[in-house]
């Protein structure tokens, strides 16, 4: 099963696509788009209004419909009687699918242009503990005006807990910069275009996420997600390679 999220705050907006057919099957399904948000250490759940629905394929989601604390799921109207407002559950198995079931995420400038990507959160994700590691200069832009990461976590437990992210300097063993971030939530950081070199990481200390680039030049901009680590190495021991780099990050931040 799969999640959909977007953002909004003072400078992006955004717009969810989420298509009622599989990626090799173009049957609809009847299932509905729900969804869901943390308030006062409960799971709130919420159906989707029908005018959201376009031609029977299709919910799409923009402006003020998307906040940065919900995320979205379809299931079916079974889910009011089954629905656990303290744990996640997986809701479908209709976005079990390979290549991956995701839906268009389209952010926009408050003033300016809009760029996508293909998205999703695994729902097993959700379930774990852990940290993020991710290439600063693998997609960021040191020539823009700004640059900026968002980081979407999604926890089973509907907490809203904050933790940090740090961009850390391999080569110096040092903490660049340190930024507070929250569960549950996608969160906005602004990045140093000094610091956008090959030997910064992004990190987290608790809890996994999805790392998503902005890079904003004369009101346009450029937005993608970052890929495992190991996908970037074509050595046969690239995940031991990737384990032994995440501790050595872990011991400069803790």
């Amino acid at each position: 099963m799969n999640f959909f999220y977007g953002i909004s705050n003072d400078l992006f907006r955004s717009e969810i696509q989420v298509p009622l057919f599989q990626n090799r099957n173009f049957k609809k399904t009847n299932l509905k788009l729900f969804k869901s948000y943390p308030k006062n250490k409960k799971w709130i759940l919420q159906e989707i209004s029908s005018k959201n629905k376009i031609n029977d394929h299709f919910y799409i989601l923009k402006d003020e419909d998307v906040l940065s604390d919900e995320i979205f799921f379809l299931a079916d109207e079974k889910i009011f009687n089954e629905f656990d407002d303290k744990k996640l559950k997986n809701f479908n198995n209709f976005t079990d699918t390979h290549p991956a079931f995701r839906a268009n995420f389209k952010i926009c400038l408050n003033q300016g242009g809009f760029s996508s990507f293909q998205s999703e959160y695994p729902y097993s994700m959700t379930t774990k503990k852990g940290t993020i590691l991710s290439s600063i200069s693998s997609i960021a832009n040191p020539h823009a005006d700004q640059n900026y990461v968002l980081i979407k976590n999604i926890f089973e437990e509907p907490i809203e807990e904050n933790f940090n992210a740090y961009l850390v300097n391999y080569k110096t063993k040092s903490i660049e910069e340190q930024f507070e971030i929250r569960t549950n939530y996608t969160n906005c950081i602004e990045i140093n275009n000094k610091l956008i070199k090959p030997e910064i990481f992004l990190t987290t200390d608790k809890y996994l996420g999805i790392p998503m680039y902005v890079s904003v030049k004369n009101s346009f901009l450029s937005f993608e997600h970052t890929h495992p680590p190991h996908s970037y190495i074509l050595s046969q021991n690239k995940f031991v390679k990737i384990s032994n780099l995440k501790r050595e990050i872990n011991e400069i931040i803790s």
